[in-house]
This record gives C-alpha cells, structure tokens and sequence, in this order.
C-alpha cells in the first residue's frame, strides 16, 4: 500500500493544493501525492544523470519514458544555461 507520512506545508503551498483539488475534482491528498511524486521523479533523474547514467538506464530504473528523462534533462540544460549568463552579466557589470 504505502506509508502515511504527516506533513506541515507553508500556507501558499496548502492554498494551492486546495485550489487545484477543488479544480480537478479530487481529495488534496491525491494532489499532493501527485505533486510530491513528480518532484521526487526529477530530482531522482538528474541524480542518476549526474552520476552518469545513460538516459534509457534512467527511464528503467525510475520506470518513465524515455522522453519524461529527456525533457527533465532538457530543462536542466535550460537552467544551468541561465545561471551562466547570469554569471556572465555579473562579471561584466564588475569590469
């Protein structure tokens, strides 16, 4: 089955689950399950990746498709891109 774990949340993030619970017509325990499980999905993928898994060993030992391990992939790409024009932008400025 599972294991109930209790959880506080900050008042926005509560706020929220209510919100998209009254929206999609399910208990918030359901959101947040679903919410938590694809956090933990992402951080799971780019752990293996940075131990240098390859993307088809990723997606079976997660049990996603291939193209869920590329997209996270993809947008982690995206970020690390941001973060060094932003270095980029703050050694410019500094000159």
């Amino acid at each position: 089955m599972g294991t109930n774990i209790n959880v506080t949340l900050p008042d926005m993030i509560a706020s929220y689950l209510k919100r998209k619970s009254k929206e999609e017509y399910l208990p918030i325990s359901a959101i947040a399950r679903k919410y938590i499980a694809r956090g933990v999905t992402e951080e799971l993928i780019i752990e293996y990746h940075r131990k240098g898994y390859s993307i088809s060993r990723i997606s079976e030992n997660i049990d996603v498709p291939i193209a869920r391990v590329m997209d996270v992939l993809s947008r982690l790409d995206e970020e690390s891109d941001v973060e060094k024009t932003l270095e980029e932008i703050e050694i410019n400025s500094s000159d």
